[in-house]
């Protein structure tokens, strides 16, 4: 069901709850810009592009799956002053959650890795799988939550590294009212058998707002936050900003 012509306050603010729930029955398509800065001894920038639509799904009257992509568009320095530009590896997940949940809701399901990297240096050219799961609360004005995933490879090309991956991202989220939110995250990854720094952890702390572009409700966001952690030469900030299109169903 679509919002009304004439959008109230208790509308957005059920939005703005929505967005914040990974797992929700809502169709969003965001793009999102990532930039991050000082990389290397020359402090250069770097520059991700995600398109991650979320489709929720009835499976049953009781189960929903819930389909996450996320194909990362990457624009890189190398120590050669050059830059790197093209999409790198594709991740895919499908989450299955109770269509009806308590104070807890959750999902669980397969995460998948692609190999779809323009570039062998933006990506694994390894097939990759494994778990993924989300856990959230949202009582009252708060949301609490949870999601992660591990990825192992067990296909692609012989002659690259093994694919040991984690993501970790705890986050949390304040309606300010009018569709207006607070929030902080930390975006962990880890690469178990990396050499040189196995996590890359920014902390963001972001402010969304739910706004309408003609009759489409939109999430506008804006974050910035330190590296907790990084490798060597990595990025020591990240400044974030995005649009979510939204599609109440």
């Amino acid at each position: 069901m679509g919002l009304p012509e004439a959008v109230t306050a208790q509308d957005t603010n059920e939005l703005a709850k929505q967005t914040q729930n990974p797992i929700a029955d809502l169709i969003s398509v965001p793009f999102q810009g990532n930039w991050d800065f000082g990389i290397g001894d020359n402090d250069e920038s770097g520059t991700l592009l995600n398109f991650q639509p979320v489709m929720p799904f009835a499976a049953s009257p009781k189960t929903n799956i819930i389909l996450r992509l996320i194909v990362p568009i990457s624009s890189q320095p190398t120590p050669t002053g050059t830059r790197i530009n093209g999409i790198s590896d594709t991740l895919v997940t499908a989450f299955f959650s109770p269509s009806k949940s308590g104070r807890i809701t959750w999902g669980m399901g397969p995460v998948v890795m692609l190999p779809t990297a323009t570039s062998a240096a933006i990506g694994t050219e390894k097939f990759s799988i494994g778990p993924s799961i989300v856990l959230l609360s949202q009582p009252g004005n708060w949301t609490l939550g949870f999601l992660g995933n591990q990825v192992w490879s067990v296909d692609g090309a012989n002659d690259r590294d093994a694919v040991n991956q984690a993501f970790l991202q705890p986050f949390a989220a304040y309606n300010l009212g009018n569709g207006l939110t607070a929030g902080m995250t930390i975006e962990a990854t880890g690469k178990w058998e990396a050499q040189g720094g196995k996590w890359t952890a920014p902390l963001l702390f972001n402010i969304n707002k739910i706004a309408m572009l003609g009759k489409r409700p939109v999430n506008f966001q804006v974050g910035a936050g330190p590296m907790l952690a990084s490798p060597d030469g990595g990025p020591k900030w990240r400044f974030r900003a995005a649009a979510v299109f939204l599609y109440p169903r």
